[in-house]
């Protein structure tokens, strides 16, 4: 997992590999979420951030796969 922006300073880190049996992205969410309180507020699900599974933006759920490269990303901005 990979991790950019105000969520790679509030969590102190850039990224991280998890043991994943399978599942969504979703799962994968209440996974990092239950973490601590820390990780709750930083991954609410009221806070923007987009979710990028394999090099590919995603805008709903899905599958995530055991060696998959997933990063989180806060909202891009520009012009």
């Amino acid at each position: 997992i990979l991790y950019f922006g105000p969520l790679k300073e509030c969590l102190g880190l850039s990224d991280e590999w998890v043991e994943w049996e399978g599942s969504d992205s979703n799962h994968l969410l209440e996974y990092l979420r239950a973490r601590d309180e820390k990780w709750a507020s930083a991954l609410a699900a009221e806070n923007i951030f987009n979710l990028v599974v394999n090099k590919e933006m995603i805008s709903h759920t899905v599958r995530i796969r055991d060696g998959d490269e997933v990063a989180i990303l806060p909202p891009v901005t520009g012009g």
